[in-house]
């Protein structure tokens, strides 16, 4: 059994290699993860009552992606995987935008991405502390306040933007992209039932999009921004990026 798992990995290790090598000829920056270290960070904001209130966490240490995959990305993967789409990904759309996040995936589509690559999604509130640097005092990605320039959001209807690829916009202190605006990213956290009385569910399960779309204006793009969303549905501004644990 040890032995047939010692292989498993070892194809698994030269299939991610083959892949890496292929992504390389579109960024060299595809594919790169930064560790967020372990400790106590802030999270949530004293401003909307799904938020409230700012506190402080503790977190153990984890990998997370620079940007979210990427639709070379997860082509790659469809061709090494075999995996049945539940969405309503476009391959010929994706095949003519490689660096455009990958989107219209649901979330098992998302976490069946990560999970071959043994790797998961982001809990909303490991989400939350790398978009804000790991300092509690930033509103947004980038800071406290406003900036022009720093991000793919509907700052003017007359002219959206759409969908951007994943370099287009700074990173933030960390060298992550796409951390506000663009697309709407999914986590594995289920958006908290008291905050939906009122509301039809359908017996969908509802989970938690952090970082807002293209389709949002500039407040929606607060890091603590949390969006509840059935986890069976899928947009084309909705996708994702994965983490792995730090083992030392």
């Amino acid at each position: 059994m040890k032995k047939i798992n010692l292989i498993l990995i070892i194809l698994m290790l030269f299939m991610m290699n083959l892949i890496a090598k292929d992504l390389k000829e579109y960024d060299d920056r595809l594919g790169k993860e930064v560790l967020i270290p372990e400790g106590d960070y802030y999270v949530g904001s004293n401003d909307e009552e799904d938020e409230k209130p700012l506190r402080l966490m503790h977190f153990k240490a984890f990998y997370i992606d620079i940007h979210p995959v990427t639709n070379i990305q997860y082509l790659e993967f469809l061709k090494v995987s075999k995996y049945k789409i539940e969405g309503g990904f476009d391959v010929k759309q994706a095949q003519e935008n490689p660096l455009k996040p990958a989107t219209n995936l649901t979330l098992n589509d998302a976490m069946a991405y990560a999970k071959y690559f043994n790797r998961r999604l982001p809990t909303e509130w490991e989400w939350e502390i790398a978009a804000r640097s790991l300092k509690k005092e930033n509103i947004y990605a980038w800071g406290k306040k406003i900036e022009e320039g720093k991000c793919n959001w509907l700052d003017s209807i007359d002219k959206p933007r759409y969908v951007s690829p994943v370099f287009e916009y700074p990173a933030n202190e960390l060298g992550l992209y796409d951390m506000a605006g663009n697309v709407y990213e999914w986590t594995i956290s289920e958006y908290p039932k008291e905050f939906l009385v009122g509301r039809y569910v359908g017996g969908h399960k509802i989970v938690v999009l952090r970082g807002g779309a293209w389709t949002n204006i500039i407040y929606d793009l607060r890091v603590s921004m949390r969006v509840p969303f059935a986890a069976d549905r899928y947009l084309d501004w909705i996708g994702f990026r994965t983490v792995r644990e730090y083992n030392k």
